[in-house]
């Protein structure tokens, strides 16, 4: 099922209105209807509440949509803003983007990230994931015992 059926049968097993929804979540009746038209996804923080007040998962929420060979996952990913999603949390992520050194390397990776696709003939996406696993690989061995 896709992630717009199961919000819209999600709120109406629940009872609610888009509008009385959309207070719940703190977002307007048109971003609930946009939702459930498929026009629209929720930033990752508005999709815990609306999967904590159906008492469920996030996952589960969204369903199918998580599968990897779901074209609908991807464009629903792509469609997400994860550095605003992430923000709040991690302010880090809006910060440094304002640093001079910042800009620089993030030019490095760029050109890493362009290598490791082309070297290993991969596409887009795969280059992603391996660059992706690559640094979290790294940081899991390297990373001091008081943040583990």
């Amino acid at each position: 099922m896709k992630f717009e059926d199961q919000l819209r049968d999600q709120r109406r097993k629940a009872g609610l209105s888009q509008e009385e929804l959309a207070e719940k979540v703190g977002v307007t009746r048109q971003t609930v209807s946009k939702w459930e038209t498929g026009q629209a996804v929720p930033e990752l923080m508005k999709g815990k509440i609306l999967a904590d007040l159906f008492g469920l998962t996030y996952d589960r929420l969204v369903e199918n949509d998580v599968t990897t060979d779901n074209p609908d996952w991807e464009q629903l990913s792509d469609q997400i803003d994860w550095t605003s999603a992430w923000t709040k949390k991690y302010p880090i992520l809006q910060d440094y983007q304002h640093m001079t050194k910042a800009r620089m390397l993030s030019q490095e990776v760029a050109d890493l990230y362009d290598r490791v696709g082309k070297e290993l003939g991969l596409s887009d996406l795969d280059t992603f994931l391996v660059v992706k696993d690559m640094v979290y690989q790294y940081y899991r061995t390297h990373r001091k015992p008081a943040e583990k």
